[in-house]
């Protein structure tokens, strides 16, 4: 490489040369110096399987390159069946709703949610009672020393967040009332 000295400053001549276009081993319609060869490629006439470059699989193999006295041709993989929606099985388990918590139970949870907030949280409180932390939301309210810690909590989270979050939560919630709103 022949090196160019310019007031203290070295540069390689070679980084101001254009670069050459690279040869593709097939014709191209997009650039004119790459498609001015004209052949073209032949492919064999009928039906052409190319299969990935895997391990063979009776699941994969179309039937239609079996053999007509392969027994994988009458496999159960291999037809097609109707579908019977009563014959499979559910996606998910049916839930029951439960009502198993009685008018102390209830107190209790209001009472211990005051008490101690720091160890009877919503998610442990519906662990103790087997019910959901949003039930424990709806029956009982923390006492407000507890909801001031929470909201300077996120008032600290939030004065972390960068302008663009910012915005978008700010047009999430701008969304949401005019969802509620029908507009």
């Amino acid at each position: 490489m022949k090196n160019l000295r310019l007031a203290g400053q070295i540069r390689n001549a070679s980084s101001f040369a254009k670069k050459s276009d690279v040869a593709t081993p097939f014709p191209t319609k997009f650039h004119p110096t790459r498609s001015a060869n004209t052949t073209k490629i032949n492919l064999p006439a009928g039906v052409v399987h190319n299969p990935p470059a895997s391990a063979p699989s009776p699941h994969q193999t179309p039937s239609a390159f079996l053999p007509a006295d392969d027994a994988r041709r009458h496999a159960v993989w291999n037809t097609k069946q109707e579908h019977q929606i009563e014959n499979m099985p559910p996606l998910t388990e049916p839930t029951t709703k439960k009502y198993h918590l009685t008018e102390a139970d209830i107190s209790e949870i209001q009472r211990l949610r005051l008490e101690d907030p720091e160890k009877w949280t919503r998610k442990a409180l519906a662990e103790k009672f087997k019910c959901s932390p949003f039930f424990v939301s709806i029956v009982s309210k923390p006492n407000e020393e507890r909801q001031q810690k929470m909201d300077q909590h996120l008032d600290t989270i939030k004065s972390n967040w960068t302008e663009h979050r910012t915005n978008a939560r700010r047009d999430r919630q701008r969304r949401r009332e005019l969802w509620l709103r029908d507009v």
